[in-house]
């Protein structure tokens, strides 16, 4: 729907558009055809030229035909200023969203032509194309007559009823009708003038029981007197009515209802542009209608678009279209021998350089992209390393030259010298020499080592000098030379000798030697031999031999060990640890078996100067004696195969046979019922307390009756 702005009188005419200033249609869509950008236009700013959508940065954009601008990226949101200013003697419609490609359409009252634009449209910079028309008086028709007259609400002229011309110059009278009041400074006559045109009148009628002189603040008041009298409340631009439009003037002489007020029309918080501010204060929520703010981009951010918007009256922000787009350094250049990371060159990136091995950077590492649109400091240089400057050591010389990275350098010593240290050199990349510091050191063969027992005569050890060796007396000379030379290696010709220690035959007791004789000095090497008297042993070796001053073991004689074990007996086990002298064996029989043959009842044997002594052991069956009869009752030998009568006469009872006893009746058993033999003896034993068979007795009887006559005799 387009909005109408009225300036007095008017009726349709046809629509003439310009289509040549509006090369798009109402959908925003290209035509066929869109004029190639002209290279000057007065008062237009053009934006960026394209092909397609994919030319435009930002993604609000399209690729639209601007007029004569041609191809742009355009944001189709972008709102151009609202343009409801009415032009005398005609009207403008208009589409309120005011989006690109909408129009603004202007017409003339009958008796007037427009001059000018008669369509205008919303371009890509925010802006209305051309200027506003204005009305002029068609001189063309022709001013005879007039047709009829304008009608007032609640009032008539004095013309003739029914006339349909009237003649140029005619006049009328027009009056209000019964119970409706003249307004104040209203014109009651219409004229008649040129043009074919009525001027006046311009009157109100209104009920006369209401006041006319209704106000409202920021806005105004029409009183209609048709139908009973209407109050219209109408609000200035930027501003909205709160409350009822229409008031009625009522039979009590008062309007109904009660007066709306005009609030002022407000936006909110404007669009949020990244990078840019706006000039608007920072922690305002609302902005009343008309508010214009620019936007600025960012330090480091170049401004594309339109950086204003205003705040129109349907609350809306209308005209930005900004984009802040970081500044662009360039590129930032390459380093040789070394190499580059970052690859983004706008405002706020960082590239950074790095040198090669063998390389340093010379300058700063790192260049930032700077608001200004240029990288900070210079751009770095890697040079070549240098370690500090070596020369050749002392009594010797160095082959190569330089110091950078890389360089090798070789070192020898003169005659008689030797080289210490690295004879190869290499600079590295942390700036130092490889391997260790280099010197020459005359040749010096050293002390030749420890030489013990003996000394040496000489005292020189460089290159050429002779050192001569002697022994300690009581001392065996071994080696193949008696003097060595320092050599150019730096080594001796010949290896010190030995001089080993002579052995004194020592005194052994118990002992006779059958090599040697006692208190000789004997030479490295010398052997002895001795004989231990009966019943001893050589402890270690009967032949002992004389070590560098020691001989191998001491000659010592200690009784002799036992070479057979101890004699094993039946029926029986023994139990020793060893055979040395002093070690014992134990023995012990089997059950059924008494130990036999030991002296002093002892169960052990003794090893003792290579023989075992305490007797000659053997197990011998274990026999019980006889225990006799038992008065008064008979002995029975059990086992296994039933029980049977023990005979008196039988002297020996092997280990393991029991006796049981039983008494004849009349008697009762007195000590255990019977007895094993153990080992040759019984358990319990039966001599002590012993078993026998003793006479039963019975308790005496108590006498619980008496005769019924000894009864009879005590009553009396």
């Amino acid at each position: 729907m387009y909005r109408t702005m009225d300036c007095n009188i008017y009726s349709a005419v046809p629509l003439l558009l310009i289509l040549a200033l509006a090369l798009v249609d109402i959908k925003g869509q290209q035509i066929e055809e869109c004029p190639t950008r002209q290279a000057h236009l007065a008062g237009r700013t053009c934006r960026k030229s394209c092909e397609k959508d994919n030319d435009c940065v930002s993604s609000r954009k399209s690729c639209r035909c601007d007029g004569f601008c041609g191809l742009s990226c355009v944001n189709e949101n972008l709102r151009c200023p609202d343009t409801n200013q009415a032009i005398p003697n005609g009207r403008m419609e208009f589409d309120p969203n005011n989006k690109f490609g909408s129009f603004a359409k202007y017409y003339c009252n009958d008796g007037y032509i427009l001059k000018g634009m008669q369509a205008r449209v919303c371009q890509a910079d925010g802006t209305w194309s051309g200027n506003v028309p204005v009305c002029i008086v068609d001189r063309t028709i022709e001013a005879t007559e007039c047709k009829k007259p304008p009608d007032v609400h609640h009032a008539m002229h004095d013309g003739a009823i029914g006339q349909e011309t009237y003649a140029l110059g005619t006049m009328l009278q027009y009056q209000c009708t019964d119970n409706y009041t003249l307004s104040r400074d209203s014109v009651t006559r219409a004229w008649c003038v040129g043009g074919g045109l009525w001027v006046g009148p311009n009157m109100t009628c209104g009920h006369p029981g209401c006041p006319l002189d209704l106000e409202i603040d920021n806005g105004y008041v029409t009183i209609d007197k048709a139908d009973g009298g209407v109050a219209r409340y109408h609000c200035k631009k930027g501003y909205f009515l709160a409350g009822r439009s229409e008031r009625r003037c009522l039979s009590s002489g008062k309007w109904d209802g009660y007066p709306p007020s005009c609030e002022a029309v407000t936006c909110t918080k404007p669009p949020v542009v990244e990078h840019a501010i706006h000039n608007g204060q920072i922690d305002q929520e609302y902005y009343p209608s008309g508010t214009q703010l620019t936007y600025s981009c960012d330090y480091g951010y170049s401004p594309h678009g339109n950086p204003r918007t205003m705040c129109n009256g349907d609350s809306q922000w209308v005209g930005l279209d900004l984009e802040c787009i970081p500044r662009n350094c360039g590129f930032p250049g390459d380093v040789e021998n070394g190499y580059r990371r970052g690859y983004l060159f706008t405002y706020g990136h960082q590239v950074t350089y790095y040198c090669d091995v063998g390389f340093e950077l010379n300058g700063s590492p790192i260049r930032t992209c700077e608001g200004t649109g240029v990288w900070s400091g210079n751009l770095p240089s890697c040079i070549p390393i240098e370690c500090s400057h070596l020369s050749a050591p002392q009594f010797g010389i160095m082959s190569g030259a330089g110091n950078t990275y890389g360089t090798v350098l070789r070192f020898d010593c003169d005659k008689k010298f030797q080289l210490v240290g690295s004879a190869e050199r290499r600079c590295l990349a942390d700036r130092t020499w490889s391997g260790e510091e280099t010197r020459c050191e005359e040749i010096n063969c050293g002390w030749p080592g420890p030489f013990w027992n003996g000394y040496l005569i000489g005292h020189k050890t460089t290159v050429g000098a002779t050192i001569f060796f002697s022994c300690n007396i009581r001392t065996t000379f071994q080696g193949n030379d008696f003097q060595a030379i320092c050599l150019a290696n730096g080594t001796w010709s010949s290896q010190p000798p030995i001089c080993l220690g002579q052995c004194q035959v020592p005194a052994i007791p118990n002992a006779s030697l059958t090599e040697g004789r006692e208190s000789v000095w004997l030479n490295h090497g010398s052997t002895i031999r001795y004989t231990c008297k009966d019943g001893l042993v050589p402890k270690s070796s009967s032949e002992v031999r004389c070590d560098n001053g020691t001989w191998t073991s001491l000659p010592e004689c200690v009784p002799s060990p036992c070479a057979v074990p101890p004699p094993v007996i039946n029926d029986g086990m023994r139990i020793f640890l060893g055979q040395a002298h002093g070690y014992r064996a134990k023995y012990k029989c089997f059950p059924g078996y008494r130990l036999a043959g030991m002296e002093r009842d002892s169960p052990y044997l003794s090893c003792n100067y290579g023989e075992w002594v305490g007797g000659k052991p053997r197990c011998e069956e274990a026999y019980c004696d006889n225990p006799g009869s038992i008065e008064h009752g008979i002995a029975y030998k059990k086992g296994v195969e039933g029980k049977f009568i023990f005979k008196h006469y039988i002297r020996t009872i092997k280990h393991g046979t029991r006796l049981v006893y039983e008494c004849n009746q009349g008697y009762r058993l007195v000590g255990p019922s019977g007895a094993t033999c153990v080992n040759g003896e019984w358990q319990p034993n039966l001599r002590d307390p012993g078993t026998k068979c003793v006479e039963e007795t019975h308790p005496p009887i108590l006498k619980l009756w008496r005769p019924i006559q000894e009864m009879e005799k005590q009553s009396k």
